[in-house]
């Protein structure tokens, strides 16, 4: 009966070497989509910014700021004049939002815009939860420069 034993200890190994095997292989495609389906929505995750939304002035070179958190967390902003041919409408300064920069402390951060004949900085400073002063300024390519402030108020829509 002694000798019985380890026979019987052999046989065991294989089938929990197999199972556990089995198990893995079986349990490895659910984590991975379960993996890469939390880390879809990454956006929702990100730590709250006083600077996300949207912010409004009556200045029609700088009618609005959108600001928003991407996938990546990284805050962007995209900025709106009214237009030439609508004064009543907003038109987008290009189709894509631009990365915010951070510097000079937690309520500065800026932006860049490089058109053809100039390049434009915008300066955000956060004055308190809904107000910031945005200095807009460009250079252009011919040596001309410009600068103006707009201050804007956070809006609920």
């Amino acid at each position: 009966m002694t000798q019985a034993a380890p026979h019987r200890h052999r046989r065991r190994r294989p089938r929990r070497l197999l199972t556990v095997l089995v198990t893995t292989a079986l349990l490895l495609p659910v984590s991975v989509t379960v993996t890469l389906t939390a880390a879809g929505p990454a956006s929702a995750s990100c730590a709250a910014s006083p600077f996300a939304g949207r912010w409004r002035s009556p200045d029609p070179r700088l009618s609005r700021i959108d600001i928003w958190h991407g996938e990546d967390c990284q805050l962007y902003a995209k900025a709106w004049s009214r237009c030439e041919h609508d004064a009543s409408r907003n038109c987008s300064w290009g189709s894509r939002g631009k990365a915010l920069q951070g510097g000079g402390g937690p309520s500065f951060r800026f932006f860049y815009y490089n058109w053809s004949d100039a390049d434009e900085v915008l300066q955000l400073r956060l004055r308190d939860g809904s107000h910031i002063s945005v200095w807009d300024h460009v250079d252009y390519h011919s040596g001309a420069d410009d600068s103006y402030t707009v201050p804007m108020t956070k809006s609920a829509t």
